[in-house]
């Protein structure tokens, strides 16, 4: 009986674990896709764009220089 109780322990912990790592690992993934994405939804094409004055991408910065 104590040997069974071990080895439900023991395979409880690695359960855990192993799930433990996936989540961290499927964060780890959302984070980085989170933070790769582009602001612009407008693929470039600032004329006409609501917020190409707040917009940090390099085609609206040339776009503000330009249109001044």
């Amino acid at each position: 009986m104590a040997d069974d109780l071990q080895q439900n322990r023991r395979e409880f912990l690695k359960t855990a674990a192993r799930y433990a790592v996936l989540g961290l690992l499927g964060m780890g993934a959302g984070l980085l896709a989170w933070r790769g994405k582009s602001g612009c939804t407008r693929n470039g094409l600032c004329h006409g764009c609501p917020v190409v004055a707040a917009c940090g991408e390099p085609e609206a910065l040339s776009y503000r220089r330009e249109t001044r």
